[in-house]
């Protein structure tokens, strides 16, 4: 594993190595001012074609959910290609693909029939804010299992895609109508974005419910400015939606950036029942404004059945500093119509979330934040107390969407690829030749073992076992000895003992003639070498000079200074 890093950044690097202290915060100034570049990136030995970033930890904790991979889709103009990317604990890849070039969002795990998928985004992202595109549905081989499109036509949205337990899947969909302007000032009809809620049968595509919001709102209620839209091909998204939730009751939640304000329906009827925030507002605020001035906001999810929580934006690109981002659990009281805080959560960067964002409830009651254009997540405890917080770009980019993922969120994995352990021979860091070997995707993997042979064969019985490691990264190394026979494999091993898996035979010696011409190519034999000890010897001879070059130094270092006065003149 390396990492990218330009010789005019080493300085940089020094000083975050210079500032880190020995505790839960592990601040790494070079990486959080660009001295890895705008998009910092881990490169592995055995898969140079991944892009995977590479985290900045800035604060841990033992209380953080470990048991649990988080998932996100980081792009950005920083970045080559947008991608679909699962970590575990210690910031270690998992699994990560790009998508035939397409943009990603919303990565999750949701069950469908007793059965757990990949589910995620693929699409255009440049419509307007929102997207045109296709929810894909990988099995645990991550093959494509289903694709989802909306009904009646129209384009699966990028904001939401959320599966029922009743086997139906909830989508956020766009579309442009005309309709008239002159309550917003013009005197015409133009194009307007209406927003639509769609429940969907997966296995028909049919809609089985809809609901529009300009069926039910005005165009005056929304807090975003017509401006030149409403003109020509220039669509008014004057409401834009980007979540939907549905209780055991069957009404839906629905959360409107343009509204400030969260939508309840009537799952029956498409009736509002109340609306929560902006200026329609139908609740008594028992926290001073804080429950109910929510702005720009996004993910908004039923916790219980008198809870809610939001990722409360609070900003966005034209008012970037009216208000603090935080995630926000709110108290409902249906009947007395009043709301009171519960739970705010701060990030301790005070991370302004101009676009984008997520609230999530993980099962041990700790809460995950992810930070929208601004590529950071933040664990917390229940009540509010930061525990984890992790950047996967530096801080001095956030909020300019170089690095950026729509959602950051926790989920329970398994993943078993039909691919095959790729596998390398390159040089480690200490300048030896190494063997080594990873599979993306491959959750299950305790152990590699590294075999070798004689012959190219299919013939297990020809390959004999050379070495075997823990699985500890999502890249092992092998060292290579003189005495290893001409071909290698490695076999992935679960912790219970069957094999999973086993790469490609690597020829050491076609490999040997590819890298030849390019530098020495010698495999250690297990012993010190002559070079080895020379080195070795000369490097405890220059550290005893500088030693007694310190020593002299010290002895001989002015000693005026214990003569200064010790009262002022």
């Amino acid at each position: 594993m390396a990492i990218r890093l330009s010789w005019a950044s080493f300085f940089l690097v020094a000083i975050g190595v210079a500032n880190s202290a020995p505790s839960k915060s592990s601040y790494d100034f070079g990486y959080e001012h660009n001295a890895y570049g705008a998009h910092p990136l881990t490169i592995f030995k055995s898969a140079e074609e991944l892009e995977v970033p590479k985290l900045d930890m800035v604060q841990s904790s033992k209380s953080c959910e470990s048991s649990l991979y988080t998932f996100f889709t980081p792009r950005g103009g920083a970045t080559h290609e947008a991608q679909a990317t699962i970590i575990d604990s210690s910031g270690d890849l998992i699994w990560t693909s790009g998508w035939n070039g397409q943009q990603l969002y919303n990565l999750m795990v949701q069950d469908y029939r007793g059965e757990q998928y990949l589910t995620f985004w693929a699409g255009n992202d440049a419509v307007g804010g929102h997207g045109a595109g296709t929810v894909f549905m990988l099995d645990k081989n991550y093959n494509v299992f289903k694709e989802v499109r909306a009904a009646n036509g129209l384009d699966a949205d990028l904001h939401d895609f959320r599966i029922t337990e009743a086997g139906t899947a909830l989508i956020t969909v766009y579309e442009i109508v005309q309709h008239d302007l002159n309550e917003v000032g013009k005197s015409h009809a133009g194009p307007v974005w209406d927003c639509l809620i769609q429940e969907v049968d997966l296995e028909t595509g049919l809609a089985v419910f809809q609901w529009r919001a300009l069926d039910h709102w005005h165009l005056t209620d929304s807090y975003r400015d017509i401006g030149g839209d409403g003109e020509g091909t220039n669509a008014y998204d004057f409401f834009h939606m980007n979540s939907i939730d549905k209780d055991a009751r069957g009404n839906y939640l629905t959360s409107s950036r343009y509204m400030h304000s969260l939508t309840y329906i009537n799952g029956k009827t498409g009736e509002v029942i109340w609306i929560l925030g902006g200026k329609r507002n139908m609740f008594r605020d028992l926290s001073n404004g804080l429950a109910t001035n929510i702005a720009y906001q996004h993910d908004a999810r039923f916790s219980s059945n008198d809870t809610i929580t939001i990722f409360d934006n609070g900003v966005d690109d034209g008012h970037p500093d009216i208000a603090p981002t935080r995630g926000l659990r709110v108290r409902l009281d249906e009947k007395a119509m009043t709301a009171e805080v519960v739970t705010e959560y701060f990030n301790p960067h005070k991370i302004h979330g101009l676009s984008q964002g997520s609230f999530q409830t993980l099962p041990n009651g700790n809460v995950i934040l992810g930070y929208g254009n601004s590529a950071a997540f933040t664990e917390y405890a229940n009540d509010g107390e930061v525990l984890c917080d992790t950047h996967f770009g530096p801080e001095s980019k956030f909020g300019t969407g170089g690095v950026q993922s729509y959602r950051v969120y926790k989920y329970e994995w398994h993943g078993y690829p039909t691919t095959t352990p790729s596998t390398a021979i390159r040089r480690n860091s200490s300048r030896n030749w190494n063997y080594y070997v990873s599979w993306n995707g491959a959750t299950e993997v305790s152990k590699w073992i590294l075999q070798g042979s004689e012959n190219n064969t299919s013939i297990d019985e020809h390959w004999k076992e050379l070495a075997r490691t823990e699985r500890v990264g999502f890249e092992t190394a092998f060292g290579l000895h003189t005495s290893y026979p001409k071909y290698l494999r490695a076999v992935a091993m679960h912790s219970e003992g069957h094999m999973l898996g086993m790469s490609t035979p690597i020829d050491i010696l076609a490999v040997e003639e590819e890298l030849i011409s390019t530098e020495s190519f010698t495999f250690t034999n297990g012993d010190l070498s002559m070079t080895q000890l020379v080195m070795g010897t000369g490097g405890l001879f220059i550290v005893g000079i500088l030693l007694r070059m310190g020593i002299s130094a010290w002895n001989n270092r002015p000693r005026a200074y214990w003569r200064l006065p010790t009262k002022p003149n």
